[in-house]
């Protein structure tokens, strides 16, 4: 690096260059030559142990969540199948009930049970008809 600066020295002597583009070239010499940084290998290799460090924590705070849902999950699930049986019981029960009451209907009036075909012998009362 000290030829180069005689050498840019020389030019201002010479007439060459001004001593503003001499303390450019001077400038330019002396960041290429300070130490140049780490190379892209090694950032590379910084930055793979970087992500594995972050995928290993990931991993963990994933695997804790898990861990504590686990129990939560479980009694959601042990609670939507209780309130399900217990939907289905009563749904039966009422079809039963009612079905009894149906049977047990020997009315004629059409009103404590639906009408069919072997449950009252009267005719239905359709309005004033047509004349």
């Amino acid at each position: 690096m000290q030829n180069e600066r005689m050498q840019v020295l020389k030019m201002i002597e010479d007439g060459k260059i001004s001593v503003d583009e001499a303390a450019k070239l001077l400038e330019a010499l002396r960041v290429s030559a300070a130490p140049a940084g780490p190379d892209l290998n090694e950032k590379f290799k910084d930055f793979a142990c970087d992500m594995k460090d972050f995928c290993k924590d990931v991993t963990c705070k994933i695997n804790e969540m898990t861990k504590k849902a686990e129990p939560k999950v479980k009694e959601f699930a042990k609670t939507v199948v209780s309130k399900t049986a217990e939907v289905a019981d009563n749904i039966s029960q009422s079809l039963n009930e009612k079905i009894k009451s149906m049977e047990e209907c020997e009315c004629e009036c059409n009103e404590c049970c639906p009408p069919s075909n072997d449950c009252c012998d009267e005719p239905k009362d359709n309005g004033p008809k047509p004349e």
